[in-house]
């Protein structure tokens, strides 16, 4: 690596970071609710590992922003930092004891894609490493790896000589998910915006017990699509029988990314619960596995002009109409 940095450095880093690195995981997992899927590097353009979250650059915790740029405070002011991310392995799939064969695979698509991949030194739980690739521009990274039990954390920047500009991977190979086509952009826009679809029934059901009256049956269904790449689903489906109401309640979200009229929902929440009001003991709740949903975007406005998207898959197609302001 060009510029390359002295071993005495990373022992100045070492020390300048010590006591910071469990912080740094234990913030990084916390930044989980503003991180998205991530399935190749936005620095690199490499593949990543299964379970990837990519952490939004406003929620990287500061402490992280601080030891990249020590890190580079090694090149002596003949290095710059560039682009930077922030990745992280957590959740239930994850332990600790998988972080190693995560590293492993990690360096395995670096090399694959021409990196060269160097360990610049490792103290305790902390590993800093360094990457370079040579064709079809020079560029090098360095970061560092924390594998704690509750995550692992890669933090790692793009360095740039002084003077020089930056060769990125967003530069030199956009990854299709977060870099769209004119298409999927205009798609992604027509898709942005609150939706509903479903009803209830207008006769009423009597609990002969309470008095009250319910609609004997019925659904609503809610998305939410936002231009950060995120999506809501709101589904309630409801019915009464004498007396006593069954209800199915889902709650769904995460990020979605647009490949053309092709939506792929990416979830990182699915929760159930089903209740019955005459057996609130009864009542169930489940966080489902996680799993990708695709669909196929098509959009179309009604007799008065106002617009609705369908979503269809192999069960079908949906229409949702455009929330009232």
């Amino acid at each position: 690596m060009q510029n390359k940095l002295s071993k005495s450095h990373w022992s100045t880093f070492f020390a300048f970071c010590a006591g910071l690195f469990l912080s740094i995981a234990a913030q990084t997992v916390q930044a989980q609710d503003e991180a998205i899927p991530a399935s190749q590097s936005s620095l690199t353009g490499i593949n990543l590992p299964t379970g990837a979250m990519r952490v939004r650059e406003q929620s990287v915790p500061p402490e992280i922003n601080q030891s990249l740029e020590k890190l580079l405070s090694g090149g002596e002011g003949k290095l710059r930092q560039g682009q930077a991310e922030v990745l992280a392995w957590a959740g239930p799939s994850y332990k600790k004891a998988k972080a190693a064969a995560l590293v492993t695979q990690l360096q395995s698509n670096l090399q694959a894609q021409g990196w060269t991949y160097e360990t610049g030194g490792k103290e305790g739980e902390v590993t800093v490493f360094s990457a370079v690739r040579a064709n079809p521009t020079r560029r090098a990274v360095l970061g560092f790896f924390v594998p704690t039990d509750d995550a692992l954390v890669v933090a790692w920047t793009e360095v740039i000589a002084a003077g020089g500009s930056s060769n990125s991977a967003v530069a030199s190979k956009p990854v299709p998910a977060e870099k769209p086509t004119a298409k999927s952009a205009a798609n992604a826009n027509a898709l942005f915006g609150t939706w509903n679809t479903g009803g209830m029934s207008m006769m009423a059901d009597r609990n002969r017990i309470t008095g009250a009256t319910t609609p004997s049956n019925g659904s609503t269904f809610k998305y939410v699509f936002t231009p950060d790449g995120r999506f809501e689903f709101i589904g309630m489906m409801q019915s009464t029988l004498y007396g006593c109401t069954t209800t199915l309640f889902n709650d769904k979200r995460g990020s979605f990314e647009m490949n053309g009229s092709t939506v792929t929902l990416i979830p990182n929440k699915n929760f159930w619960r089903q209740q019955n009001s005459c057996a609130p003991n009864s009542t169930k709740e489940k966080n489902h596995t996680l799993a990708n949903e695709t669909f196929q975007l098509r959009t179309k406005t009604d007799e008065y002009g106002k617009p609705y998207i369908c979503l269809a898959d192999a069960k079908g197609e949906t229409c949702y109409r455009r929330a009232e302001n």
